[in-house]
């Protein structure tokens, strides 16, 4: 199978929509060469190895719902916008919860 990624798609997106599951992420990347930290560029083919396994539940519900998840990283003049929030902590940094 090879899928196109759209825009804004991670590895671990075209994982999920095309096997069903996420874990898969790290065989597609070295099938196609890829990191699975790469920020992949739309309209490029990928290709999904054959011997994969699928959770069909998960595949069946994206495809019934058409759900097609990009939730890449868009980077704006070619840098990657400063994470900030409860949710992100940088490593060798300090913070103070008061």
């Amino acid at each position: 199978m090879k899928p196109i990624i759209l825009n804004n798609q991670s590895i671990l997106d075209i994982a999920i929509q095309h096997t069903g599951d996420v874990q898969n992420c790290f065989a597609i990347a070295i099938y196609n060469g890829f990191s699975v930290s790469d920020i992949l560029s739309a309209g490029l083919p990928v290709e999904i190895p054959e011997d994969l396994l699928k959770n069909t539940d998960v595949l069946n519900a994206y495809r019934a719902k058409k759900i097609q998840p990009a939730t890449g990283l868009a980077a704006q003049n070619n840098e990657i916008p400063l994470l900030k929030g409860i949710g992100y902590m940088r490593i060798g940094g300090d913070f103070k919860v008061s």
